[in-house]
């Protein structure tokens, strides 16, 4: 089964406060890290909904869901990018049982562009999905940057 690296290009609709909130986070990601995507996933194919849409297992560590999770998702192309990725779907699922409860690392994200330290006991989106994918220095990767780096961008 392919494995893919998911990453975010919409832009939410600002119906609500929460909504704002994220969509001014997102555009702050997308500006300073000079790029259309503001959030990333490791997305595996699992099964079709009654729309006949694919739904993925996203595995990521999203500051919407308070850090590392996983959930069942759809990836509507209008919204999402993916790029498929050599990598074993079990490695992934073992990685995220080591990690799963681990909070999201809002001074880490900030660390990709001003000089802040991460945590290592916390996550950011492209921090999580470099280290689950085995690069180097993950930490030092945004949605963007991991985006150019997987695609030769």
């Amino acid at each position: 089964m392919k494995v893919y690296l998911a990453f975010y290009k919409h832009k939410r609709k600002c119906n609500s406060l929460k909504n704002i909130i994220f969509r001014i986070f997102d555009e702050i990601i997308r500006f300073v890290t000079k790029g259309e995507f503001s959030h990333c996933e490791i997305a595996i194919p699992y099964d079709r909904n009654s729309d006949g849409q694919i739904l993925y297992e996203c595995y990521t560590s999203s500051n919407m869901d308070g850090g590392v999770r996983c959930k069942l998702m759809p990836l509507p192309q209008e919204r999402w990018a993916l790029v498929p990725v050599k990598f074993n779907e079990e490695f992934v699922r073992t990685f995220f049982q080591l990690t799963i409860g681990a909070k999201y690392d809002f001074w880490g994200a900030l660390g990709v562009v001003l000089p802040i330290k991460e945590s290592s006991r916390k996550f950011f989106c492209s921090e999580w999905c470099a280290a689950c994918l085995e690069m180097p220095q993950p930490s030092r990767y945004s949605p963007n940057s991991l985006y150019r780096k997987l695609t030769n961008r």
